[in-house]
């Protein structure tokens, strides 16, 4: 039987008379496991007055009288990785295309939050920082002991120039509502205790971290990194200090970063810089994942601390969702934003439904955001450093052919596309239901000029019928097994 079929014969089940006063119009749009509905547009929905059942149906009702957090977006890293390959390994006109695909509104998924790091991660093509002092490559280099630039006279946004920073300003010209984060994954080798961008020091195997003396030079090199994205034409809106403060990876740039380090760091050099520069950048802090609370928690507790943070950033990578609302109820004037989810081989199943139903966890948590890691890898997850060499990308740059490549959504398009699509930036998420004894998970979102968005997943292993419920109004739907669909409607 067609999914039609289905819907069709659902609603001859369920059909009682009813006042067709004032019915309303919901678009609906819809993804199955299988991607062969592909944020299809299905057929239009009703609401409608109706009388009770005799069979009640399972009730998602929406309430836009309960508000919660404003959004900022969806999205995902134009990692150095992903940049390369549009710009070295695509033609113009696929590129083109592909950002289409991400960044508009009408023909694409609108993605609205990109995440950038400020030199190199794992997925990046080679090594390099800002204020290199010795010569990266794809293995990181070392700074000879006492060759040092505190001042930064060497500070160079070359490498971003070249095609990252272009890069950007495509997907804000495609998109001006784009909000981009900066977050190091670490600083200058020479700043460190290593003398090498690597998380773990490369001689005695020991974590790194940033010296104290540097302090002020790694706060101004933050600060000219904001203001030379800005002068370039790429308004940043938020940063982080350091990735994952908590990990020092053996192979790719990271550093280990204590929470009274960070304490003192924002205390003493990067508050009086931001400020020293007139700089309004959202500061973020942790940066790391869910089950270490007690990081994010120290930090707020410092008066200056507090005062300069706008709020905590979070990865999925370990630990529960839950921990944002227990921070939002202990800081309710603190944001909570979701930074990195990243995906890749390692998961199994419907990834279509797993990631949906983190997606909603998030938002129901009082995430402002939702963005997954790489923007793109090619089909064997590369160009990377290190680390992680197996990420999926939002899309998969094929380049089996080098005189044909082929650009294919993953599941991941889909899922961050059914909300980025249709929830604005500076929507709020309102009060909705997850029926009880049934399958179904949903978020709601009010959009600034009033539309209500609905993103529903059928996680069960049948079909569902069930019921949307809006100011004392219900329209009948059915979704197939493992599915996501949005629903849209005007009040």
């Amino acid at each position: 039987m067609s999914r039609f079929a289905l819907f069709t014969a659902c609603l001859s089940l369920f059909a009682l008379p009813c006042g067709a006063i004032r019915a309303q119009t919901v678009q609906a749009y819809q993804t199955t496991p299988d991607l062969l509905e592909s944020m299809m547009h299905l057929h239009k929905l009703r609401f409608r007055s109706e009388r009770p059942r005799s069979v009640p149906l399972p009730l998602i009702t929406v309430n836009e009288s309960q508000r919660y957090q404003k959004i900022d977006g969806f999205g995902a890293s134009l990692t150095d990785a992903a940049a390369w390959l549009f710009a070295k390994k695509l033609p113009a006109k696929t590129t083109d295309a592909a950002f289409e695909s991400l960044f508009s509104r009408r023909h694409g998924i609108a993605l609205s939050f990109l995440r950038q790091p400020i030199g190199s991660s794992d997925l990046s093509a080679t090594f390099y920082s800002f204020d290199d002092l010795c010569r990266q490559t794809t293995t990181a280099c070392t700074t000879p002991p006492g060759v040092a630039d505190p001042e930064l006279k060497h500070f160079s946004l070359a490498h971003d120039q070249e095609y990252i920073l272009p890069l950007l300003k495509m997907a804000l010209a495609i998109n001006p509502e784009i909000r981009v984060m900066l977050t190091p994954w670490s600083p200058p080798g020479w700043m460190k205790t290593s003398g090498s961008m690597l998380g773990l020091n490369p001689v005695t195997r020991k974590p790194s971290s940033l010296l104290p003396k540097y302090y002020t030079a790694y706060a101004d090199y933050l600060v000219k990194s904001i203001a030379g994205y800005q002068a370039a034409g790429v308004p940043v809106y938020a940063l982080s200090v350091v990735n994952e403060p908590l990990y020092a990876p053996a192979t790719y740039s990271g550093m280990l970063m204590t929470a009274p380090e960070q304490i003192a760091f924002l205390d003493k050099a990067l508050a009086p810089a931001l400020a020293a520069a007139h700089l309004t950048t959202k500061v973020l802090v942790y940066d790391h994942n869910w089950d270490r609370p007690e990081y994010p928690e120290a930090v707020l507790k410092d008066s200056k601390a507090y005062a300069l943070a706008a709020g905590i950033a979070w990865h999925h990578y370990a630990g529960s969702p839950t921990v944002m609302t227990k921070l939002h109820e202990e800081f309710p004037d603190k944001g909570q934003w979701v930074t990195e989810a990243g995906g890749g081989a390692w998961q199994k199943g419907n990834i279509l439904a797993q990631e949906a139903a983190e997606l909603i966890a998030v938002m129901r948590n009082w995430s402002k955001s939702y963005v997954l890691w790489p923007l793109a890898t090619d089909q064997n997850h590369e160009p990377h450093v290190g680390g992680c060499d197996d990420c999926r990308g939002v899309l998969t740059l094929d380049l089996t052919n080098p005189h044909n490549p082929r650009v294919h959504r993953e599941p991941d398009y889909y899922v961050l596309g059914q909300a980025s699509k249709f929830v604005v930036p500076g929507a709020v998420r309102i009060g909705s239901n997850e029926p009880e004894g049934t399958e179904l998970k949903d978020v709601a979102f009010q959009n600034p000029d009033g539309t209500i968005v609905l993103y529903t997943l059928n996680a069960g292993a049948g079909s569902q019928v069930f019921d949307i419920g809006f100011r004392g109004k219900m329209a009948i739907t059915v979704m197939p097994a493992g599915s996501v669909a949005t629903f849209i409607w005007r009040p």
